[in-house]
């Protein structure tokens, strides 16, 4: 892991936070337990990518993809990650043979929020029809 994306000391930002450049359809979603009300796209690019391992409270990065048939990731995946989801998988493809994995994947919206409710450090997304407890918050993509 590079040392500067291993932490993410200023991922999420408490305000300043300018709406995403089109109405998205998906919202990111973490669990309440992490501060912040925004993430910095390349900031949650090193995250799904397996570039960042901590936040700034030096708490794990949980994160949760859902399955590579689901038009959310797809979408996701071209505005957050600026890549295909072929591409993706070709990515983690090289990456697991040096010992690091991708995110766990889940084929529901309501799997990924159970999963990120559950993980002090989780982050997800969803699609925005998606109903959220209490236990995770939405934060703005920037």
């Amino acid at each position: 892991m590079k040392r500067g994306l291993a932490t993410l000391g200023l991922l999420l930002l408490m305000a300043g936070a300018r709406p995403a450049a089109a109405a998205e359809p998906f919202k990111v979603i973490v669990n309440v337990k992490v501060a912040g009300k925004a993430i910095r796209r390349d900031s949650l690019a090193g995250i799904f990518l397996g570039r960042a391992e901590r936040w700034g409270d030096g708490r794990p990065v949980s994160p949760v993809d859902l399955s590579t048939t689901s038009p959310v990731r797809e979408s996701f995946t071209k505005a957050a990650l600026e890549m295909t989801v072929l591409s993706v998988r070709v990515y983690w493809t090289r990456t697991i043979t040096a010992g690091h994995f991708p995110p766990p994947t889940r084929t529901r919206d309501e799997e990924v929020v159970a999963f990120v409710a559950t993980h002090p450090g989780g982050i997800g997304y969803v699609s925005e029809q998606a109903m959220l407890p209490e236990t995770v918050k939405v934060v703005t993509l920037q």
